[in-house]
């Protein structure tokens, strides 16, 4: 990487350097906070294979909703135990994923802003085996 101050020779070049240097740093401010308030405004819903259990969770995993069909009547409760917990765990992954790309579309996945808040969601909810 070129060093920004090596093309300074006067008062004026450090002032326009320093001006660009505040641009791209408000630039980065502003996009950081609209990443963190785009993952704050997130839902996400999963259901099991079935069909049988889908939750809805909001943007700190907590379940905010939850449907049961009508086939929960016929299930044994460690079955439905099964569903939910499947369910949950879809709900999970589809909210990392709309994590990553709330924040991706708003900073560069390298940015160590954008990669914290992703890994805030990855810690309550860790990518499954085979999936990146």
């Amino acid at each position: 990487m070129d060093n920004p101050l090596s093309n300074i020779s006067s008062p004026d070049d450090a002032r326009a350097a320093l001006a660009d240097w505040k641009e791209r740093a408000d630039r980065l401010a502003s996009d950081s906070i609209a990443a963190s308030e785009a993952v704050q405004t997130l839902t996400a819903i999963g259901q099991d294979a079935n069909g049988v259990v889908t939750i809805t969770l909001n943007s700190s995993g907590a379940v905010s909703n939850i449907a049961f069909s009508s086939d929960t009547r016929r299930m044994q409760p460690n079955h439905l135990e099964r569903q939910f917990m499947e369910a949950y765990a879809n709900a999970g992954q589809a909210l990392l994923e709309a994590a990553r790309v709330a924040v991706e579309e708003r900073l560069p996945p390298s940015s160590p802003t954008a990669k914290a808040l992703v890994d805030s969601i990855k810690m309550r909810f860790p990518e499954r085996e085979g999936e990146d």
